[in-house]
């Protein structure tokens, strides 16, 4: 695979992540995520990989946008992805919005890529 290749393979697996949260398929997430993932939050609060397949059953996304992709190799089977994501959501009833820069590490094990830690950094709403 080119790099060119690999950048568009990993944001599209980025964004089949968002894509299988909206149509709640969270057997779809699961696949794309590693055993032993860690994730910060943009809570700050650290989530293991049960933690967030728990967590996203309670949040439905209405809509979500991506914008300012960057991929960064660190060697043959490991790459960090950073973007914007701007999301609608909805939890107990209420919806917002959300806006944050994220940052994923992909790794290959065995031929596929998962991602293996994940973070959410809040930005202000986009006036």
């Amino acid at each position: 695979m080119t790099s060119k290749e690999l950048e568009e393979h990993l944001i599209a697996k980025e964004m089949d992540i968002v894509a299988a949260q909206k149509r709640r398929d969270f057997s779809a997430v699961e696949a794309l995520l590693a055993d032993g993932l860690h994730e910060i939050g943009s809570s700050g609060r650290l989530f293991s990989k049960s933690e967030i397949l728990d967590a996203i059953q309670e949040v439905q996304i209405i809509d979500c946008s991506f914008d300012r992709f960057k991929i960064l190799p660190i060697d043959k089977g490991c790459v960090i992805v950073t973007y914007v994501a701007t999301a609608k959501r909805s939890h107990k009833g209420h919806e917002h919005w959300n806006r944050a820069y994220r940052s994923s590490i992909w790794m290959e094990r065995e031929g596929s890529w998962r991602v293996v830690f994940h973070q959410a950094t809040p930005l202000p709403p986009v006036p």
